[in-house]
């Protein structure tokens, strides 16, 4: 659709029109009512018709000079032309015809014409000029042509200078006018390649974009497609020039989807969405397309040009990824996310009927890591591999197999049935029936031999009740699981509530102690090592926990939750600011009183340990050769060098280490001769039945031989009666005896009121 363009208005010339009809008016003004004058002057007389006519075309151009005052341009111009030809013509027969002096005015005529009038009013005056040149011939022919009269020099003079001027202004208005348009004309070819060379520009671009680009009409017609879309569909032009877009470009559209199109676009907005189109072979193209309507100058809507994209192996790859997001990239099962899924809508489903069980089993392969280390990862994953189809083999066809992480599986039976106890029966015998499966001779490619396998599985049913969710369940199944790899390999375990108990307990004490570190609930006790003449020679750092609920709690209850995680770093780190400060106080100083302080391995394998053990005697003022750590004999054999190394670079600070229940472990004296120690403890266990059990007596006493070897001292520990005092006073006199019969557990305060 073309914009509208107003008519030009045709009273309205151009500027050298306008100038010319001006100074045409006044030069005919000024030289008629010149001439007239001086013919009126004229001493010898001259006729009054002579004066007469050039009075007349003097008034002519007076006139002329008032309708271009009031704009009337064109009537001016051809009053102009046609008034001073007709008086010109006049007195040219008054003054003899041909041989008269007035033939220059009428070149001078055509060429105002020619100018202010045009081609066809110039063509008409030529002819009637031409036409009276002809009768003027003829007349004189006839001798009928008046003789030339006797004229007024000044008047002729007048006469041929007016004619002069007007020629020249005509002539050099018409060069300005010729000269204006020949620059405009210049400057509108250079717009014109620029703009043309901007067009083959933008040309290019759109025949050469990635994107295909479709121009239709109003009417949906498609008038342009680029190249990317002949590429893409497969059409070619011909194709589909002139043809209803719906046929090609927007093929994959619905009906609703076109009828949203096209209202957006009567609204005169962008409209975009996606759509999946067909290639001319019938292969589906899927694009994101934008349609928006092309403006003209005025606003005016002409065309819409579709912009598409193909985004076919976008939208592949979101598929893929999508899938990978639900399922094991090795073996090609659901993942975890996926059973979450899945078991949410079991439950959605067992809203509001009756209460369909299932069983949830987590099954975790035994002694995989030691297999993938052994074999590397790519026998590793053959073996989940391997795995994994078992599984899938004895899988009903309801059932529902799932690779959690590692080499742990989950598998989820459908519909056992309402009664819990039979529904618990059904999925033991299917896991019995797993693991019997599991554990058929395996031969993986690449390895030597056939393998065996075994795995630990816990079950729990799902759901139980309406407010079980997939959490709870993975929860209970893998609280089911622990407990069938801690009793031993290839065993079952059915989730049983006190389980759930136990691990919420655990779980709030873990909360709680955490608190208790921050909150001041912490309290030191101290228990008092005496020799055999009943002097206090030390005293081992104990922890006790002042619960504002549960009051006083025991080490017992909390110190194995705080080894299993980081709390034991926190709880160790408590200690030992503790022991230093009281180190530091000047009773314990005066009397040489030593303090032993246990130290966990996970505090001892800390990075910055030794450091940090540094840095706070500096900071309290202890006195390092009162310090003695207590450490394991299983911290001291994992990573013995590191472990050995730390232990001198403390021991070259004056600090003292003790081996904590010796004889209950690996007891290597070969390790034994290269610890950095200076005492070693006899565990109570070896104390309490010394005097009855002569086994026990027995390694008391080697015990006592090894230190004497290696100049140790030793403290025993859990000496409570007179009975096991004397016998270790007639083994050894120096050993040191730590019990209830010396002294119990005090807090802090009583133990150091009760050593000064």
């Amino acid at each position: 659709m073309q914009p509208y363009a107003p008519a030009p208005d045709l009273d309205v010339p151009d500027v050298t029109t306008r100038l010319l009809v001006r100074v045409a008016g006044w030069a005919v003004l000024a030289i008629g009512g010149a001439i007239a004058l001086l013919l009126a002057l004229d001493p010898v007389g001259q006729s009054t018709s002579r004066i007469l006519f050039n009075l007349g075309a003097g008034l002519v151009g007076g006139l002329a000079l008032v309708l271009a005052r009031l704009r009337h341009w064109r009537l001016a111009a051809h009053l102009l032309v046609w008034g001073v030809w007709c008086f010109v013509t006049l007195v040219t027969v008054r003054n003899g015809g041909l041989h008269g002096p007035n033939l220059l005015n009428y070149p001078v005529l055509i060429v105002l014409s020619g100018w202010m009038l045009g081609g066809r009013a110039t063509v008409v005056l030529v002819a009637i000029t031409g036409m009276l040149f002809g009768l003027f011939f003829w007349a004189e022919a006839q001798g009928w042509m008046p003789q030339v009269p006797r004229g007024s020099r000044w008047a002729h003079g007048v006469y041929l200078a007016g004619i002069l001027v007007l020629t020249a202004a005509a002539t050099l208005l018409s060069r300005r006018n010729y000269m204006q348009r020949v620059q405009e004309a210049q400057r509108t070819a250079h717009e014109l390649a620029a703009s043309e060379s901007q067009l083959r520009k933008l040309l290019r671009a759109v025949e050469q974009s990635p994107e295909s680009i479709v121009i239709t009409d109003l009417q949906e017609r498609i008038e342009y497609v680029n190249e990317a879309f002949v590429q893409r569909t497969g059409y070619v032009r011909q194709e589909v020039l002139g043809h209803a877009a719906a046929l090609f470009s927007s093929k994959g559209m619905e009906a609703a989807q076109r009828q949203g199109l096209r209202e957006t676009l009567a609204s005169g907005k962008v409209w975009a969405g996606e759509q999946t189109n067909q290639r001319k072979d019938g292969a589906p193209l899927a694009e994101s397309v934008v349609v928006a309507p092309i403006r003209q100058t005025d606003g005016s809507i002409s065309h819409y040009v579709e912009y598409r994209q193909d985004i076919t192996e976008r939208k592949r790859a979101a598929q893929e990824i999508h899938r990978l997001a639900r399922h094991d990239a090795l073996t090609g099962l659901p993942n975890r996310a996926m059973l979450v899924e899945h078991l949410h809508g079991l439950q959605e489903r067992a809203d509001g009927s009756p209460a369909t069980l299932h069983a949830l089993l987590l099954l975790d392969l035994d002694r995989f890591t030691v297999f993938n280390d052994a074999r590397g990862s790519e026998m590793g994953d053959r073996l989940l591999c391997a795995m994994a189809l078992r599984l899938s083999h004895q899988l009903p066809a309801e059932g529902m197999l799932v690779r959690v992480a590692g080499d742990e599986f989950a598998l989820v039976l459908h519909g056992l049935g309402d009664d819990a106890p039979l529904a618990g029966r059904r999925a033991l015998a299917f896991a019995d029936q797993v693991q019997a499966a599991l554990g058929q001779p395996l031969r993986l490619q690449g390895d030597a031999g056939p393998i065996q396998w075994t795995a630990s599985v816990g079950i729990t049913l799902y759901p139980q009740g309406p407010e079980d969710q997939a959490h709870d369940a993975l929860r209970r199944a893998s609280m089911a699981l622990h407990r069938a790899k801690a009793v031993g390999g290839g065993q079952l375990a059915f989730f049983e509530q006190e389980m759930g108990q136990a691990a919420e307990q655990r779980f709030q004490l873990e909360r709680e102690l955490r608190q208790a570190i921050g909150a001041g609930e912490l309290r030191l006790f101290l228990q008092s090592q005496v020799d055999m003449q009943g002097r206090t020679t030390g005293a081992e750092v104990l922890v006790r926990w002042q619960h504002p609920r549960d009051g006083l709690v025991m080490p017992g209850v909390f110190i194995a939750v705080a080894e299993s995680s980081d709390l034991i770093v926190l709880l160790g780190r408590w200690v030992l600011e503790q022991a230093c400060a009281l180190l530091a106080n000047p009773a314990l100083a005066q009397q040489r009183v030593r303090l032993s302080v246990n130290l966990s391995a996970r505090q001892f394998r800390q990075p910055g340990f030794v450091q940090e053990l540094r840095a706070l005697l500096e900071r309290t003022g202890a006195d390092p050769a009162l310090l003695t750590l207590e450490v394991t004999e299983g911290l001291v054999i994992e990573d013995f060098d590191d472990v050995v190394a730390k232990m001198r670079e403390l021991a070259a600070l004056g600090v003292e280490f003790s081996l904590d229940d010796f004889g209950t472990g690996y007891s290597s004296l070969a390790y034994l001769k290269r610890l950095p120690i200076q005492e070693i403890k006899i565990d109570r266990s070896f104390v309490r039945d010394a005097c009855t059990n002569a086994d026990d007596g027995a390694l008391v006493e080697a015990i006592l031989s090894v230190a004497r070897h290696f100049g140790l001292r030793v403290v025993a520990e859990g000496v409570e009666t007179e009975e096991q005092a004397s016998y270790l006073r007639e083994r050894s006199s120096a050993i040191i005896c730590q019990g209830f019969l010396y002294c119990r557990p005090q807090p802090q305060e009583d133990w150091l009121q009760r050593l000064t």
